[in-house]
């Protein structure tokens, strides 16, 4: 099959519909900016706007079919090789020995012709993959994952989890998809002219209630539409999640609309990070995200390694697909009782500074001061019970709480960096506050623990320095 490969090889034919397509979106963007500058003045006959539509398509597949012949791929030298461009080609090289994984990715177009985008990915590649395949039988994929010495899985008793219908409803229900919310808002944002003026002038703000109830209503109605986004976000991007052990490849598939496949190594997951999110708690659930330097740029939904699961259960599954970050069941040392008032004090004023700016706008609203102040004190108690520590030989776990509670479990030997602060109030308290950060970014942070174990906790993290 290397034979086969050596020779530069051309993608699907489906990709000149695809490239089509990309130019045709181009170019109906165009028009539309030009319909709206221009007001909509001009006139075009039904026959003449017929002929300019085709004319359109005629072009963008033309540009399309000279695109699919001037791109290709192929393995020599032990290296593979992307090339694509007409009139300043643009060639990527990548070794053999540095590709990790090959994500596909099927949306309905690649479905249609049963092809998949494949992404090549290496340890210090990001979002997208360093070379994209937008379409790429399934043959042509097998060739290349053999390749490059990642076949897919031949066994049938690989360790299996699967997100079950029950769980998907779940999943939608609790799990805020804010990746869904703030492009709607930033859409909205970005027509905020029209939103905001009428043609004649007239603002929308002035016919917005003004009344507590009218304002409440509409607060109620934009989180209703807000969580409604949420909702089929969810259904949409955990569709069919199945997670699958084969060695140490972790091998992920998800997705309704836009199909997902991931190969992830075992040795680039840094970190877990079990969270327990506001509406889930309650109820004993939780979600789990890796902790991937590889991964660091792509979107949220692409980090989850389990979408939903019994926090009692996230150990066993743990074991089970990521054995060297498994959470052992045994208590976390805490911050001393004397840090309590420290974890209330800044959810007190927040809380009052908030009842305060809603009095200023609403005077009969007094009341909320106290209310939130003691809102903001049970929040600063929970958060001091929930923090704690634990330096498991290779691992260090770190709980913390702000809403929703989060433990990080990472490899000691993979940690970015670890630090240690010292305010000074908490001088005063013989106090400090100690951190870690992993390859992706993700901090996990406890503060106001004793100064002295805080300070041994730092020197045991210390990387061991060999001497000549």
């Amino acid at each position: 099959m290397s034979s086969d490969l050596s020779f530069p090889r051309r993608l699907h034919p489906a990709e000149i519909a695809l490239a089509a397509l990309d130019s045709l979106r181009e170019l109906l963007v165009a028009a539309v900016i030009g319909v709206l500058v221009g007001g909509g003045s001009g006139r075009m006959s039904p026959l003449l706007g017929l002929v300019v539509g085709l004319g359109g398509v005629g072009v963008t597949v033309a540009a399309g079919y000279v695109r699919w012949m001037n791109t290709t791929y192929r393995v020599s030298g032990d290296a593979l090789h992307f090339r694509r461009g007409v009139l300043s080609p643009d060639e990527t090289t990548i070794p053999i020995a540095r590709i990790q994984a090959i994500d596909a990715t099927q949306g309905p177009i690649q479905r249609l012709f049963g092809v998949h985008e494949l992404h090549v990915q290496t340890a210090g590649g990001g979002s997208g993959g360093e070379i994209v395949l937008r379409a790429v039988s399934d043959l042509a994929g097998r060739e290349l994952r053999e390749v490059a010495g990642l076949p897919e899985p031949t066994h049938v008793d690989l360790p299996e989890w699967r997100l079950g219908a029950g769980g998907l409803l779940v999943t939608a229900l609790t799990a805020p998809q804010i990746g869904v919310i703030v492009p709607v808002i930033a859409g909205l944002t970005a027509a905020g002219d029209d939103l905001l003026f009428g043609r004649s002038g007239e603002r929308l703000l002035d016919r917005l209630p003004t009344d507590p109830g009218g304002i409440a209503l509409v607060a109620a109605a934009l989180a209703g539409a807000a969580f409604v986004l949420s909702f089929i976000g969810a259904i949409v991007a955990f569709g069919g999640f199945v997670l699958v052990r084969d060695g140490e490849r972790l091998r992920i598939r998800r997705g309704v609309l836009q199909r997902r496949a991931a190969s992830i190594p075992l040795g680039r997951v840094h970190a877990v990070d079990i969270v327990e999110g506001v509406l889930r708690r309650p109820f004993g659930l939780a979600s789990i995200r890796m902790e991937t330097a590889g991964y660091r740029s792509e979107p949220a939904v692409a980090q989850v390694l389990v979408p939903l699961l019994r926090v009692g259960d996230a150990g066993k599954v743990l074991r089970e697909f990521v054995p060297g970050l498994a959470l052992e069941p045994r208590a976390l040392q805490r911050p001393p009782g004397r840090a309590r008032r420290r974890y209330v004090q800044l959810p007190v004023l927040a809380g009052a500074i908030v009842g305060a700016a809603v009095t200023a706008v609403w005077p009969a609203a007094w009341p909320v001061i106290p209310a939130l102040a003691i809102l903001g004190a049970a929040e600063g108690v929970l958060r001091w019970r929930a923090a704690g520590w634990r330096l498991d030989g290779a691992r260090i776990v770190i709980r913390q709480r702000l809403l929703a509670r989060r433990t990080l479990v990472a490899r000691a030997d993979r940690l970015q960096e670890h630090g240690l602060s010292v305010s000074p109030l908490q001088r005063r308290g013989r106090l400090a506050s100690f951190q870690v950060a992993v390859g992706s970014g993700r901090r996990g942070r406890v503060r106001h623990l004793d100064r002295n174990i805080a300070r041994e906790l730092f020197e045991r993290l210390r990387p061991t320095r060999v001497h000549a």
